[in-house]
């Protein structure tokens, strides 16, 4: 059995913080990962998990470049994603 994280992430308790990363964890109910986290699930270097983002075989999402300097950067990674490609590419999701 593998942990779906729906269980271990925390609900917002504050309304600062960038929007559109608001609206990512709403939109995937916290199911998201970041490239080093999809490289620690299957067994791969971020910089792979990087080229296949860049190939369009993960989808990745990022903080904009220009918007907010004072917020931190972030990419993250559908944790769907990351579990249709482990099964495509026969790669089993290790556990957490």
């Amino acid at each position: 059995m593998l942990c779906d994280n729906r269980l271990t992430m925390p609900e917002p308790n504050r309304e600062s913080g960038d929007p559109k990363l608001a609206r990512l964890f709403d939109e995937y109910g916290g199911r998201l990962v970041s490239p080093g986290g999809a490289a620690a699930l299957l067994g791969l270097s971020r910089q792979t998990i990087h080229t296949l983002c860049k190939r369009g075989e993960l989808r990745a999402f990022r903080s904009e470049e220009e918007a907010a300097r004072h917020l931190p950067r972030w990419v993250y990674i559908p944790l769907d994603d990351v579990y249709s490609y482990g099964e495509r590419v026969g790669r089993r999701i290790r556990a957490s």
